[in-house]
Formats: C-alpha cells, sequence, structure tokens
C-alpha cells in the first residue's frame, strides 16, 4: 500500500483560526489558537515545528489586535523552544526570528529587532535562498542610510527671440532625488511548511516535566531551576533552596548524533536520586529527566545531530538541597568525531 503523507494535526486550527480572524473575530481566533498550542506542545513536544508554526499566526493575532508585548512573549517562547531541537538555520526558526524583529521595531526595541534580523540575514541566504522577501527586507532594515542622489539636467539652449533682444539666461536646473528608505516591515503569514517531527520514540523536552513529575519533586524541579538561575548572586542569603552536598563526578556524554547517552559518578552511594539538565550551550539549562537511586545512566533522544548540546546532573538531596556537577557539552560544530565517542 502507498504511503499517504497525513495533514498536520494543527492544521486545520490553523486554518479555522485564520478565517476568524479575516472575518475580524481576532478574540476567537486567539482562543482557537492558544489551545490548539496547549494541545501540541502535551502531544507532539514544544519544539515541534507544527506547534511553532502555530505558535507563530498566534503571534501574529496578538499583533493585529494591538498587543505587540502579547506578540513578543509568544514568539519569544518559540524561539526558545525550536532552540533545542531546530537551531537558526531551520526555515520555521527564521520565520519566528523575523516577525521577532518586526514586533522588537514596533516596541522600538531596536537592539533586540537588529539581533532578530541578523539572524535572518545571516542564515536567510542559504535556507530560503539570497532574494527571498525576509532576506531582502532583514538586509534593508540593517543597512545604513540610502545615500542622496543628485542628478545634473543639461543647460537648456537659449531660444531666439523675434526681435533683437537679447535671450533671457536660464540657470542649469538642479533636481534633487532623493532614495526613500526601505518600507517598514510588516507581520506575514509563516514563510515556510512545517517539517517532520521526529521519529517515534524521541523524547521531547515537553514531556520531561512530566518525567520529573512522576518521581514526586516538581517542587524540587522548580525550586532547582529557581537556585540555578540565581546562584551566587546573593552570596546565599535568600529563602530559596541551596547548592549543597556532593556533586556528581565524571560525566561522560557519549554521543550518537539524534541522540546521546550520560554517565556519571554517584557520589552518595545509592542514597540519592538524580536529575538531568541540558539546553544549548551559553543557555541555561533545563530540567530534561530523573532517574532514582543507584542509576548512574540516562538516554536522551531527539537531538539535532548538527547542534551542540550541554549537560549537567544534579543529585537531589530534599526538596531544598542539591549539587550540581559541571556542564558536559557535545563539540560537533568544532570536530567530527565518530558516532559513540564519549566527551567529558
Amino acid at each position: 500500500m502507498a504511503c499517504v503523507s497525513q495533514p498536520s494535526p494543527l492544521h486545520a486550527s490553523r486554518q479555522r483560526a485564520q478565517a476568524l480572524a479575516g472575518s475580524g473575530d481576532l478574540a476567537q481566533a486567539r482562543a482557537v489558537l492558544e489551545h490548539a498550542v496547549e494541545l501540541g506542545r502535551l502531544n507532539l513536544g514544544e519544539d515541534d515545528p507544527d506547534v511553532l508554526l502555530t505558535a507563530q499566526q498566534l503571534a501574529t493575532v496578538h499583533q493585529q489586535a494591538g498587543d505587540a508585548p502579547g506578540a513578543r512573549r509568544v514568539l519569544e517562547e518559540a524561539y526558545a523552544a525550536g532552540q533545542w531541537r531546530l537551531g537558526d538555520t531551520d526555515p520555521v526558526m527564521l520565520g519566528i526570528s523575523f516577525d521577532l524583529g518586526v514586533v522588537a521595531e514596533e516596541m522600538e526595541n531596536r537592539h533586540e529587532a537588529r539581533r532578530a534580523f541578523g539572524r535572518v540575514a545571516a542564515h536567510g541566504p542559504a535556507v530560503l535562498g539570497t532574494d527571498h522577501w525576509a532576506v531582502t527586507r532583514a538586509r534593508a532594515y540593517l543597512g545604513d542610510e540610502p545615500p542622496t542622489v543628485r542628478i545634473e539636467l543639461p543647460t537648456p539652449t537659449p531660444t531666439p527671440a523675434p526681435v533683437a533682444q537679447p535671450a533671457p539666461h536660464i540657470p542649469a536646473q538642479r533636481v534633487t532625488y532623493v532614495e526613500q528608505p526601505p518600507p517598514h516591515v510588516v507581520s506575514v503569514p509563516p514563510i515556510t511548511t512545517a517539517v517532520p517531527a521526529p521519529a517515534a520514540g524521541g523524547r521531547s523536552p515537553a514531556l520531561f516535566a512530566a518525567i520529573a513529575a512522576g518521581f514526586g519533586v516538581v517542587i524540587a524541579v522548580a525550586a532547582l531551576v529557581v537556585v540555578l538561575a540565581r546562584s551566587g548572586d546573593d552570596g546565599g542569603k535568600s529563602d530559596v533552596p541551596t547548592l549543597s552536598g556532593p556533586a556528581p563526578t565524571d560525566v561522560r556524554v557519549r554521543d550518537y548524533g539524534a541522540s546521546v547517552q550520560l554517565f556519571w559518578s554517584d557520589p552518595a552511594n545509592g542514597r540519592t536520586s538524580f536529575l538531568i539538565t541540558g539546553g544549548r550551550p551559553g543557555e541555561q539549562l533545563k530540567p530534561m529527566g530523573q532517574v532514582g537511586p543507584t542509576t548512574t545512566s540516562f538516554n536522551l533522544n531527539g537531538l539535532n545531530p548538527d547542534l551542540d548540546y550541554c549537560f549537567a546532573v544534579v543529585a537531589v538531596y530534599s526538596t531544598s538541597q542539591f549539587a550540581t556537577s559541571p556542564q558536559s557539552c557535545t563539540s560537533r560544530t568544532r570536530s567530527d568525531p565518530s558516532p559513540g565517542k564519549s566527551r567529558k
């Protein structure tokens, strides 16, 4: 039997929302898209391209309703989610970056607008094409003010008068032509279609919270994120949980491209569970999953083999005491090691 491509599970919601927005019912269009994004994150994962496209459309509805801060929030969340598996060179991510630039410019945050348009200008030509409208508009925004062009017209030849009078002198005419600056970019429909989701069996970051909840440490995970974000800011005088106790050691990453396998040494001799955190280099690490005592390895699937990732293992001694290992990262963009090579 021939393989028949299946329609996007969120396509119907996007079509309905587009019809509602076209009829002027922006509130209902926003409700439809918010519900679709929520269901998509639960069932497909927050970094699924179809979910990201739906979020991008939701941001457009926010902007049409005059809610630029709401549009920026949705786009920033989508961009952060897509960074995990797609990166800046994915067509969906380029569309989100372009819309982020539009919203940032509208809010007069030109620094953020230049960053967003810069990503489109840098990666768009190779992915979308040099002449793609998003690339040309992003480059126009980043370009210097166009120069003023002056055109000198020739001096008209004096016409002899019918009487013996000197012909009037006509001075040289100077016409100034000023090139107009590029038009203000406006939000437009997504610039690409969704790409296939990861193969069955891959773990999406949206599911890791549920994994942690199964171990009964949701509060601990939430508190840990606060600790990692504020570590060293207040000298340990805040009321949030503290980093204390022996940390996991000898964290190793065995890289298989679309998946990795983590190993570490147990500092508590089987008396504590472990939280695995991960993220892109330079970003704040997020909870990826948790294993119980005596377990010192973890498999993570659904990765982009062209992007680098960093991981840290946290010993969870209680809901208020943690100890985190140093980060261990892949090095895919710096070398091309054979699959299965461990990195410390």
